[in-house]
Protein backbone atom coordinates (compact mmCIF):
# COMPACT_ATOMS: atom_id res chain seq x y z
CA UNK A 1 0.00 0.00 0.00
CA UNK A 2 1.44 3.51 -0.41
CA UNK A 3 1.64 5.85 2.50
CA UNK A 4 -1.83 7.33 4.07
CA UNK A 5 -2.92 10.56 5.58
CA UNK A 6 -5.14 11.24 8.37
CA UNK A 7 -8.31 10.99 6.70
CA UNK A 8 -7.99 7.26 5.17
CA UNK A 9 -6.86 6.17 8.69
CA UNK A 10 -9.85 7.93 10.25
CA UNK A 11 -11.76 5.96 7.38
CA UNK A 12 -10.31 2.73 8.58
CA UNK A 13 -11.19 3.09 11.65
CA UNK A 14 -14.61 3.94 11.17
CA UNK A 15 -15.09 1.27 8.55
CA UNK A 16 -13.07 -1.15 10.98
CA UNK A 17 -11.15 -2.16 7.97
CA UNK A 18 -7.53 -2.25 9.22
CA UNK A 19 -4.41 -3.07 7.48
CA UNK A 20 -2.41 -5.85 8.48
CA UNK A 21 0.33 -3.53 9.94
CA UNK A 22 0.75 0.34 10.31
CA UNK A 23 3.60 2.83 10.62
CA UNK A 24 3.11 5.85 12.03
CA UNK A 25 6.33 8.35 12.55
CA UNK A 26 6.41 11.91 12.77
CA UNK A 27 7.05 15.43 15.17
CA UNK A 28 3.32 15.41 16.11
CA UNK A 29 3.51 13.55 19.45
CA UNK A 30 -0.24 13.86 20.59
CA UNK A 31 -1.72 12.40 17.40
CA UNK A 32 0.55 9.73 16.82
CA UNK A 33 -0.33 8.24 20.64
CA UNK A 34 -3.96 9.53 19.93
CA UNK A 35 -4.03 7.42 16.81
CA UNK A 36 -2.06 3.82 17.58
CA UNK A 37 -4.52 4.04 20.80
CA UNK A 38 -7.57 4.20 18.84
CA UNK A 39 -7.00 1.96 16.38
CA UNK A 40 -6.40 -0.62 19.31
CA UNK A 41 -9.39 0.40 20.85
CA UNK A 42 -11.57 -0.48 17.93
CA UNK A 43 -9.90 -3.75 16.76
CA UNK A 44 -10.32 -5.38 20.31
CA UNK A 45 -13.52 -5.53 21.52
CA UNK A 46 -14.51 -4.35 25.64
CA UNK A 47 -12.98 -6.45 28.13
CA UNK A 48 -11.40 -9.28 25.83
CA UNK A 49 -8.00 -6.80 25.79
CA UNK A 50 -6.38 -9.40 28.00
CA UNK A 51 -6.64 -12.24 25.35
CA UNK A 52 -6.55 -9.69 22.21
CA UNK A 53 -4.22 -7.10 23.02
CA UNK A 54 -0.30 -7.13 23.61
CA UNK A 55 1.91 -4.12 24.02
CA UNK A 56 6.10 -3.81 23.47
CA UNK A 57 8.06 -0.98 24.09
CA UNK A 58 11.50 -0.35 24.61
CA UNK A 59 11.15 -1.29 28.77
CA UNK A 60 9.75 -4.45 28.13
CA UNK A 61 12.13 -6.08 25.23
CA UNK A 62 12.56 -5.15 21.64
CA UNK A 63 12.72 -9.15 20.55
CA UNK A 64 11.48 -9.68 17.35
CA UNK A 65 10.86 -13.46 17.81
CA UNK A 66 8.92 -12.41 20.42
CA UNK A 67 7.27 -9.86 18.85
CA UNK A 68 6.37 -12.19 15.76
CA UNK A 69 4.82 -14.77 18.28
CA UNK A 70 2.34 -12.47 19.87
CA UNK A 71 0.74 -12.40 16.45
CA UNK A 72 0.49 -16.09 16.17
CA UNK A 73 -2.89 -16.30 17.52
CA UNK A 74 -6.70 -15.94 16.94
CA UNK A 75 -8.93 -13.18 18.64
CA UNK A 76 -11.29 -14.39 21.22
CA UNK A 77 -14.62 -12.52 20.89
CA UNK A 78 -13.06 -10.17 18.42
CA UNK A 79 -12.91 -9.75 15.06
CA UNK A 80 -9.10 -8.61 15.66
CA UNK A 81 -6.08 -9.30 17.72
CA UNK A 82 -4.35 -6.16 18.11
CA UNK A 83 -0.48 -5.97 18.94
CA UNK A 84 1.15 -2.16 19.59
CA UNK A 85 4.80 -1.77 19.52
CA UNK A 86 6.41 1.57 20.26
CA UNK A 87 9.74 2.89 19.25
CA UNK A 88 11.01 -0.66 18.03
CA UNK A 89 14.05 -0.34 16.24
CA UNK A 90 13.15 -0.98 12.78
CA UNK A 91 15.94 0.86 11.92
CA UNK A 92 18.89 -1.11 13.52
CA UNK A 93 17.60 -4.80 12.17
CA UNK A 94 20.79 -7.10 11.13
CA UNK A 95 19.88 -8.31 7.78
CA UNK A 96 18.56 -11.84 9.17
CA UNK A 97 16.45 -10.20 11.08
CA UNK A 98 15.44 -7.78 8.45
CA UNK A 99 14.88 -11.05 6.17
CA UNK A 100 12.93 -12.52 8.89
CA UNK A 101 10.51 -9.69 9.65
CA UNK A 102 9.68 -8.75 6.17
CA UNK A 103 8.39 -12.24 5.48
CA UNK A 104 6.35 -12.17 8.75
CA UNK A 105 5.08 -8.46 7.93
CA UNK A 106 4.07 -10.18 4.33
CA UNK A 107 1.84 -12.82 5.61
CA UNK A 108 0.33 -11.61 8.62
CA UNK A 109 -2.82 -13.19 8.27
CA UNK A 110 -6.02 -11.06 8.10
CA UNK A 111 -7.60 -11.13 11.40
CA UNK A 112 -3.98 -9.14 13.35
CA UNK A 113 -3.20 -5.36 13.21
CA UNK A 114 0.09 -4.63 14.19
CA UNK A 115 0.91 -1.09 14.85
CA UNK A 116 4.24 0.47 14.94
CA UNK A 117 4.40 4.40 16.62
CA UNK A 118 7.77 5.61 16.46
CA UNK A 119 7.59 8.48 19.66
CA UNK A 120 10.82 9.90 18.23
CA UNK A 121 10.37 13.29 15.93
CA UNK A 122 13.24 13.03 14.17
CA UNK A 123 12.88 10.32 11.38
CA UNK A 124 13.58 11.57 8.30
CA UNK A 125 13.50 9.31 5.22
CA UNK A 126 14.80 11.66 3.45
CA UNK A 127 18.27 12.07 4.91
CA UNK A 128 18.35 8.69 6.43
CA UNK A 129 18.80 5.83 4.16
CA UNK A 130 17.80 3.39 6.52
CA UNK A 131 14.39 4.72 7.51
CA UNK A 132 13.93 5.18 4.07
CA UNK A 133 14.26 1.48 3.84
CA UNK A 134 11.77 0.93 6.47
CA UNK A 135 9.00 2.36 4.92
CA UNK A 136 9.57 1.12 1.66
CA UNK A 137 8.83 -1.79 3.30
CA UNK A 138 6.19 -1.37 5.21
CA UNK A 139 4.42 0.39 2.17
CA UNK A 140 4.66 -2.46 0.13
CA UNK A 141 2.67 -4.52 2.59
CA UNK A 142 0.84 -2.31 5.06
CA UNK A 143 0.24 1.27 5.80
CA UNK A 144 2.31 3.93 6.82
CA UNK A 145 1.19 7.28 8.32
CA UNK A 146 3.37 10.37 8.63
CA UNK A 147 2.28 12.70 11.39
CA UNK A 148 3.70 16.05 11.30
CA UNK A 149 2.98 19.17 13.28
CA UNK A 150 -0.46 20.88 12.12
CA UNK A 151 -0.06 24.51 10.22
CA UNK A 152 -1.36 27.44 12.01
CA UNK A 153 -4.57 27.52 10.07
CA UNK A 154 -5.55 23.73 11.06
CA UNK A 155 -4.40 23.88 15.18
CA UNK A 156 -6.90 27.54 15.05
CA UNK A 157 -9.63 24.74 13.40
CA UNK A 158 -8.98 22.49 16.00
CA UNK A 159 -9.14 25.01 18.84
CA UNK A 160 -12.58 26.09 17.18
CA UNK A 161 -13.85 22.81 17.28
CA UNK A 162 -13.01 22.07 20.02
CA UNK A 163 -13.92 24.77 22.32
CA UNK A 164 -17.56 24.09 20.21
CA UNK A 165 -17.77 20.73 21.38
CA UNK A 166 -17.19 22.31 24.98
CA UNK A 167 -20.29 24.56 24.55
CA UNK A 168 -17.89 27.81 24.39
CA UNK A 169 -16.92 29.42 21.41
CA UNK A 170 -13.98 31.42 20.28
CA UNK A 171 -13.08 33.61 16.78
CA UNK A 172 -10.39 32.83 14.48
CA UNK A 173 -8.20 35.69 15.53
CA UNK A 174 -8.24 34.78 19.12
CA UNK A 175 -7.84 31.30 18.06
CA UNK A 176 -4.70 32.23 16.44
CA UNK A 177 -3.73 34.53 19.24
CA UNK A 178 -4.09 31.36 21.93
CA UNK A 179 -1.63 29.23 19.62
CA UNK A 180 1.24 32.28 19.50
CA UNK A 181 0.78 32.23 23.45
CA UNK A 182 0.74 28.71 24.41
CA UNK A 183 2.83 27.04 21.10
CA UNK A 184 2.03 25.08 18.48
CA UNK A 185 2.20 21.58 20.83
CA UNK A 186 -1.08 20.06 20.21
CA UNK A 187 -1.51 18.38 23.81
CA UNK A 188 -0.42 21.50 25.40
CA UNK A 189 -3.24 23.45 23.19
CA UNK A 190 -5.60 21.01 23.57
CA UNK A 191 -5.29 21.23 27.43
CA UNK A 192 -5.49 25.09 27.41
CA UNK A 193 -8.64 24.41 25.32
CA UNK A 194 -10.11 22.45 28.11
CA UNK A 195 -9.09 25.24 30.92
CA UNK A 196 -10.67 27.77 28.67
CA UNK A 197 -13.93 26.03 28.48
CA UNK A 198 -13.95 25.23 32.02
CA UNK A 199 -13.97 29.00 32.54
CA UNK A 200 -15.98 30.65 30.27
CA UNK A 201 -18.12 28.02 30.54
CA UNK A 202 -20.56 28.58 27.43
CA UNK A 203 -19.28 32.20 26.65
CA UNK A 204 -16.96 33.44 24.05
CA UNK A 205 -13.19 33.36 24.61
CA UNK A 206 -11.05 36.47 24.45
CA UNK A 207 -7.33 37.05 24.64
CA UNK A 208 -8.34 38.38 28.14
CA UNK A 209 -9.28 35.33 28.93
CA UNK A 210 -6.67 33.46 27.45
CA UNK A 211 -3.89 36.04 29.44
CA UNK A 212 -6.18 35.50 32.41
CA UNK A 213 -5.77 31.45 32.61
CA UNK A 214 -2.94 30.34 29.99
CA UNK A 215 0.32 29.57 30.78
CA UNK A 216 2.48 31.12 27.60
CA UNK A 217 4.92 29.24 26.05
CA UNK A 218 9.18 30.11 26.29
CA UNK A 219 9.06 31.24 23.08
CA UNK A 220 5.78 33.52 23.30
CA UNK A 221 7.71 34.96 26.30
CA UNK A 222 10.76 35.65 24.86
CA UNK A 223 8.88 37.23 21.83
CA UNK A 224 7.07 39.27 24.34
CA UNK A 225 11.15 40.21 25.64
CA UNK A 226 11.59 40.82 22.27
CA UNK A 227 8.96 42.89 21.24
CA UNK A 228 9.06 44.92 24.74
CA UNK A 229 12.65 45.77 23.53
CA UNK A 230 12.52 46.93 20.06
CA UNK A 231 9.24 49.34 21.82
CA UNK A 232 11.94 50.19 24.10
CA UNK A 233 10.89 49.29 27.10
CA UNK A 234 13.55 48.11 29.44
CA UNK A 235 11.16 47.95 32.57
CA UNK A 236 8.92 45.63 31.23
CA UNK A 237 11.74 43.14 29.37
CA UNK A 238 13.36 42.91 32.62
CA UNK A 239 9.88 41.94 34.04
CA UNK A 240 9.72 39.43 31.55
CA UNK A 241 13.06 38.29 32.35
CA UNK A 242 12.38 37.97 35.97
CA UNK A 243 8.82 36.10 34.45
CA UNK A 244 11.10 33.54 33.08
CA UNK A 245 13.57 32.73 36.01
CA UNK A 246 10.48 32.70 38.35
CA UNK A 247 9.27 29.91 36.11
CA UNK A 248 12.41 28.21 36.52
CA UNK A 249 13.20 28.36 32.55
CA UNK A 250 16.63 27.34 31.37
CA UNK A 251 19.05 30.17 31.07
CA UNK A 252 20.08 28.77 28.04
CA UNK A 253 16.67 27.71 26.73
CA UNK A 254 16.12 32.10 27.12
CA UNK A 255 19.23 32.92 25.57
CA UNK A 256 18.23 30.54 22.46
CA UNK A 257 14.78 31.51 21.71
CA UNK A 258 16.50 35.30 21.97
CA UNK A 259 18.37 34.93 19.47
CA UNK A 260 16.17 32.85 17.38
CA UNK A 261 14.32 36.33 17.29
CA UNK A 262 16.98 38.26 15.79
CA UNK A 263 18.07 35.80 13.36
CA UNK A 264 14.75 35.89 11.75
CA UNK A 265 14.87 39.90 11.42
CA UNK A 266 18.44 39.65 10.09
CA UNK A 267 17.36 37.39 7.69
CA UNK A 268 14.12 38.94 6.80
CA UNK A 269 16.49 42.35 6.81
CA UNK A 270 19.09 40.62 4.39
CA UNK A 271 15.92 39.35 2.04
CA UNK A 272 14.31 42.59 1.83
CA UNK A 273 17.88 44.48 1.42
CA UNK A 274 18.02 41.99 -1.70
CA UNK A 275 14.71 42.82 -3.25
CA UNK A 276 13.05 40.08 -1.90
CA UNK A 277 9.97 39.31 0.59
CA UNK A 278 10.22 38.16 3.67
CA UNK A 279 8.37 34.85 2.63
CA UNK A 280 11.08 33.82 -0.09
CA UNK A 281 13.46 32.84 3.16
CA UNK A 282 10.42 29.85 3.44
CA UNK A 283 12.75 28.42 0.62
CA UNK A 284 15.56 28.44 2.14
CA UNK A 285 15.48 27.92 5.42
CA UNK A 286 13.05 25.25 7.93
CA UNK A 287 10.50 27.98 8.52
CA UNK A 288 7.45 25.01 8.01
CA UNK A 289 4.66 25.57 9.43
CA UNK A 290 5.94 28.39 11.55
CA UNK A 291 6.06 31.54 8.75
CA UNK A 292 4.07 33.88 11.12
CA UNK A 293 8.07 34.27 12.50
CA UNK A 294 9.09 35.45 9.13
CA UNK A 295 6.26 38.09 9.05
CA UNK A 296 6.90 39.20 12.68
CA UNK A 297 10.30 39.46 11.91
CA UNK A 298 9.60 41.34 8.68
CA UNK A 299 7.57 43.48 10.98
CA UNK A 300 10.37 44.33 13.34
CA UNK A 301 13.29 44.80 10.72
CA UNK A 302 12.54 48.14 10.22
CA UNK A 303 13.25 49.16 13.54
CA UNK A 304 16.81 48.85 13.20
CA UNK A 305 19.27 49.14 10.71
CA UNK A 306 21.53 46.17 9.32
CA UNK A 307 24.70 47.39 11.80
CA UNK A 308 22.55 47.26 14.58
CA UNK A 309 21.03 44.01 13.87
CA UNK A 310 24.56 42.56 14.00
CA UNK A 311 25.89 44.41 17.06
CA UNK A 312 22.50 42.39 18.67
CA UNK A 313 23.79 39.08 17.35
CA UNK A 314 27.46 40.09 19.01
CA UNK A 315 25.77 40.58 22.37
CA UNK A 316 23.83 37.47 21.99
CA UNK A 317 27.14 35.16 21.03
CA UNK A 318 28.91 36.81 23.79
CA UNK A 319 26.60 35.72 25.89
CA UNK A 320 26.31 32.21 24.79
CA UNK A 321 29.75 31.96 25.38
CA UNK A 322 29.44 33.55 28.58
CA UNK A 323 27.01 31.21 29.90
CA UNK A 324 28.78 27.90 28.30
CA UNK A 325 31.73 29.03 30.20
CA UNK A 326 30.12 29.96 33.45
CA UNK A 327 32.21 33.18 33.20
CA UNK A 328 29.74 34.81 35.56
CA UNK A 329 25.91 34.30 37.29
CA UNK A 330 23.39 33.37 34.07
CA UNK A 331 21.29 35.90 35.31
CA UNK A 332 23.72 38.55 35.64
CA UNK A 333 24.49 37.47 32.21
CA UNK A 334 21.20 37.88 30.33
CA UNK A 335 20.83 41.09 32.34
CA UNK A 336 23.44 42.57 31.14
CA UNK A 337 22.70 41.10 27.50
CA UNK A 338 19.11 43.04 27.92
CA UNK A 339 20.53 46.35 29.17
CA UNK A 340 23.06 46.28 26.61
CA UNK A 341 20.18 45.34 23.48
CA UNK A 342 18.29 47.92 24.68
CA UNK A 343 21.25 50.75 24.21
CA UNK A 344 22.20 49.49 20.94
CA UNK A 345 18.35 50.06 19.90
CA UNK A 346 17.90 52.87 21.99
CA UNK A 347 20.67 55.07 20.46
CA UNK A 348 23.18 52.31 18.35
CA UNK A 349 25.58 52.90 21.00
CA UNK A 350 28.52 50.20 20.69
CA UNK A 351 28.94 48.27 23.69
Amino acid sequence: MPEINESILKSHIKERKFSRAYLIYGNEAYLKRHYAGLIASKCVSEGMEGFNLRSFDQENGNDIRELMDSTDTLPVFSDYCCTVIKDFPLDTMYSSDKKLFEGWIKELPETTVAVFWQDSDDINPKKDAKWKSVISLFSKYASVLCLDRLDKSSLAKTVMGGLKKRGADITAETAYYLIDSVGSDLNILLNEVEKLANFVRSGVVTKEDIDKICIKSLEANVFDLSKSLLSKNLARSMGILDKLFKEKEKPEAILGALAGNFIDIYRAKASVSAGKGADYLQEIYNYKNTGFRLRNAARDSGRLNMREVRKCLELLSRADSQIKMRVTDERITLERLITEIYKVITDGETI
